[in-house]
């Protein structure tokens, strides 16, 4: 009698390596590529994912172990190719990602769901019939007339939502348009995410949710859609640092499913990877952009602060309509902008426009705000692409720079004495306020948490950053477009121009092409700039970037070995709190693979170290 072996990988990441085991008579019929089995291991009863079948055993019969259970249905072979294909992209062990790829509860096997028909996800089909489009599409324009023309008639649609908000009135909409729709969210329970993962399995439907949904096994593909897929939080934190835009571009191609990328600025990345970027009519494109007002404080008497007379203006007319306002002003992992004394203008890189920094005697220090001490030998360092000046402005050349101080404790003061009769809340990320208390609340004022967590009970009349420079001169390579995704997100908020609503900008950079684009209602403007700016720096899209993070050993040992490799560069190891750090730039993302998978495991064998590929706040 012909025994049935399998080969199963373990879901034990330290593990990269499968094992053989003989399938009992008992659980044949359960037994498919992806199942969910338990296996002995060393012996642990552990988790593992089937990844053969009907194998030629790697070792005498005798001595395989027979599978011990079938936890349940697992991915289908082919999104568990797809994840192999991630974790060479992003470096991490390929039980991430099958992990990601399936529920988060014991779901039911059943093979003939399991089966994909009209060719699935087969790489093999490749790329002839799949077709990539990228669409700009105004932050407050309906978004219902795009879905309908995208969504095809058969087969089965994804759809990536990463704004909860939206979430829902997305899925009543299509629901009664005759849709049959599965949501895979994060803000589901797991019994939901569940059920809508094995109903997947049946296809001819549309999933809606966030970044996890783009592993969904429906069986017959057709459109792969990412709204706002320049949205950060469609980028796993954890490593590996996969991003849901690139997994459902792959998956579309080796498919030949459509898939398209929508944002109100779309990104580097989606506007290098297609000729022309899809627009609506120049006067439905103005017309779903907010109102916007710039406030250049180079203009602002001096001791003025953030609480400009334009923003006491605004703010009164809000809080009078019975409207709220949000005011936004990050704190952390800003940047420490400095300012010339006698012209007023930022301190900038001539190479690429971030915030340059102080060096003293070639090491970054804390910046005096004491311009007469001469005896102290300083210079200008961009932190961003490292060039270096004299420390002088460059557009007036006086020596007298200075640190702006953002002010903060002065703001909820300052907001009381000007709205004593409104109530005003602080609001971070890690702010523990009830709704009760954000509902009562009149104005907001705080990180861009506020934008997230601003309750629906009325209309924001007003959302007002405070110092915009802080987050378009952030130290890192994505900063400009980071500040354009979070400026259409408070456009959203406002709704179209038609109504009176207000995106109140304050900056130092009225002419910053994205200032320009979000107030001129033309996001050309600032996809354009941030593509070429990328393209002259090599950053990504036109260049691979990774950080790798750890202990001294580790990370010094991938650093000394990554530059044997040629066309790799490696800036640092440098300390960083109780880590160290460095920063590895190559030519294109398979390249980076190559030399990252060939020192992974030896620097590991160290020590911890953390490997972020595309990071976000690099």
């Amino acid at each position: 009698m012909t025994l049935r072996v399998v080969r199963v990988r373990p879901d034990l990441p330290a593990i990269d390596r499968s094992f053989d085991y003989l399938v009992p008579d008992a659980l044949a019929h359960q037994i498919s590529v992806g199942a969910i089995v338990r296996i002995p291991l060393h012996g642990r009863r552990v988790r593992g994912w089937v990844v053969e079948d009907f194998v030629q055993p790697e070792t005498e019969i005798s001595r395989i172990l027979p599978l011990l259970k079938v936890v349940g249905a697992g991915p289908p072979p082919e999104i568990l190719d797809l994840g192999r294909w991630a974790a060479r992209r992003w470096i991490g062990p390929d039980v991430s990602f099958f992990g990601s790829a399936s529920p988060p509860n014991a779901a039911v096997p059943n093979a003939a769901a399991e089966s994909f028909s009209s060719g699935g996800d087969s790489a093999s089909q490749g790329s002839s019939h799949s077709r990539l489009r990228v669409i700009a599409w105004p932050p407050s324009m309906d978004r219902r007339p795009l879905l309908d023309g995208l969504l095809p008639a058969s087969g089965s649609s994804i759809v990536i939502v990463p704004d909860v908000g939206r979430l829902n009135s997305l899925i009543k909409y299509l629901t009664r348009a005759g849709r049959v729709v599965h949501v895979m969210h994060a803000t589901r329970t797991a019994a939901e995410r569940t059920l809508a993962w094995s109903e997947a399995r049946k296809g001819n439907c549309v999933i809606v949710g966030g970044r996890g949904a783009v592993w969904a096994p429906v069986p017959d593909l057709a459109a792969m859609i990412v709204l706002d897929e320049s949205d950060d939080t469609l980028q796993e934190e954890r490593s590996p640092t996969w991003h849901a835009r690139d997994i459902a571009i792959e998956r579309a191609r080796r498919c030949g499913a459509a898939c398209t990328l929508v944002a109100a600025i779309p990104s580097a990345v989606a506007v290098s990877l297609v000729e022309d970027v899809e627009r609506p009519e120049r006067s439905d494109e103005s017309a779903g952009w907010a109102r916007v007002e710039v406030v250049d404080l180079r203009d602002e008497a001096p001791g003025q602060g953030l609480l400009t007379d334009a923003l006491a203006r605004a703010l009164h007319k809000c809080v009078d309509a019975g409207e709220r306002a949000l005011l936004v002003m990050n704190r952390k992992g800003r940047a420490r902008l400095l300012a010339c004394g006698a012209c007023n203008e930022l301190a900038r890189c001539e190479g690429c426009g971030a915030a340059v920094v102080e060096v003293q005697s070639g090491e970054t220090s804390a910046v005096s705000t004491d311009s007469s001490a001469a005896e102290v030998s300083r210079s200008l360092l961009c932190p961003v692409c490292s060039t270096a000046r004299a420390w002088l402005c460059a557009g007036c050349g006086s020596t007298r720079l200075r640190v702006l101080r953002s002010g903060v404790s002065r703001i909820r003061d300052d907001l009381a004495a000007l709205l004593p009769r409104s109530t005003v809340l602080d609001v971070d990320a890690s702010t523990d306020v009830d709704l009760a208390a954000l509902r009562e609340a009149d104005v907001l004022v705080g990180t861009e948490a506020v934008l997230h967590r601003a309750p629906r009970d009325r209309p924001v009349g007003l959302v007002a950053f405070l110092d915009l420079d802080q987050e378009l001169l952030a130290p890192r390579h994505r900063a400009a477009e980071q500040s354009a995704t979070l400026l259409a997100r408070s456009a959203r908020l406002l709704g179209p121009r038609a109504e009176a609503r207000r995106l109140l900008l304050q900056t130092r950079l009225p002419e910053h092409d994205v200032v320009r684009g979000v107030s001129e209602a033309d996001p050309s403007i600032a996809w354009i700039s941030e593509t070429q700016r990328r393209a002259a720096l090599n950053y990504p899209p036109f260049g691979a970037l990774a950080q790798l993070r750890g202990v001294e050993e580790a990370v010094a040992y991938a650093a000394n070995m990554l530059r044997t490799f040629p066309g790799v560069t490696v800036l640092g190891p440098v300390a960083s709190g109780a880590s160290f750090e460095c920063l590895v730039r190559c030519p294109d993302s398979e390249a980076l693979s190559v030399a990252l998978l060939a020192v992974n495991a030896g620097a590991r064998a160290l020590g911890r170290m953390r490997v972020e590929v595309d990071p976000a706040r690099v």
